[in-house]
């Protein structure tokens, strides 16, 4: 069963805006990966992500460390506006912000940062089709 090992270092070299060691410690990384395998899972069992690192499969980390990047990049703009900039005037200071559009509201939640948005578009081959409720209902008229 492969499971993924966090490595620090891996991530601040793939995401630098996490790069300062100080304000992004390895234990604030380690515990925001622990919130990203909540999402993802982190084991054969668990996720739906494959990762087989002998046969040069990275999905699960790929998604892992962009669920992260999400998480992190939310909790830094705490106090600032959310989406991208739609409208702004310079005169009465006028701006408004939009979110990407999805067809969800999990979607949108997503679609708040650069990280989430290719998330979203890396899962979408998991959430295509519809559900199946297997049984046998007998109704007397048919």
């Amino acid at each position: 069963m492969a499971v993924v090992i966090f490595d620090p270092e891996n991530f601040r070299t793939l995401y630098p805006a996490f790069s300062d060691e100080t304000k992004y410690s390895n234990e604030l990384l380690t515990e925001y990966f622990g919130m990203a395998a909540e999402f993802v899972g982190n084991s054969d069992s668990t996720s739906f992500a494959p990762y087989d690192p002998e046969n040069h499969v990275y999905l699960r980390k790929r998604l892992l460390d962009l669920v992260m990047c999400h998480l992190l990049t939310l909790d830094e703009n705490m106090t600032g506006p959310v989406g991208r900039i739609s409208s702004a005037s310079q005169g009465s200071v006028s701006t408004s912000f939009d979110l990407l559009k999805t067809n969800s509201y999990v979607g949108d939640w997503w679609a708040q940062t650069r990280c989430g948005a290719q998330y979203w578009i890396m899962t979408a081959r998991y959430r295509v089709g519809g559900r199946f409720y297997g049984g046998s209902n007998y109704h007397p008229w048919g």
